[in-house]
């Protein structure tokens, strides 16, 4: 997965067609484990841009888009939220919102 490191990158990459930010912090484990997870039970994850941000170095990110806990799981749609899980993720509803934006 990318690694978005400058709060400058953030709207390039929300106004993407699809795309799905994880949001993380260096301190946490879970955190560490999502992706690794979503890869192996989703079977629409590979037709998805897929970025990492960690809310410890770019706190403007975590301010704008109401991240209170890691890890966070959003899909942007062209600049718009679609899609935000918090610590406990539905995977197949993932999974669903993917394959229905990709077919």
């Amino acid at each position: 997965m990318n690694v978005i490191e400058k709060y400058s990158d953030v709207e390039k990459v929300i106004n993407k067609e699809l795309v799905m930010v994880i949001a993380k912090s260096h301190t946490c484990y879970s955190c560490k484990t999502i992706a690794n997870i979503m890869d192996d039970n989703m079977n629409h994850f590979d037709k998805i841009d897929k970025y990492n941000i960690y809310v410890d170095d770019i706190d403007q990110f975590r301010g704008e888009h109401l991240i209170f806990s890691v890890p966070t799981v959003l899909i942007f749609s062209e600049g718009k939220e679609l899609l935000r899980q918090s610590r406990y993720f539905d995977y197949a509803k993932i999974d669903r919102l993917i394959e229905m934006f990709t077919n």
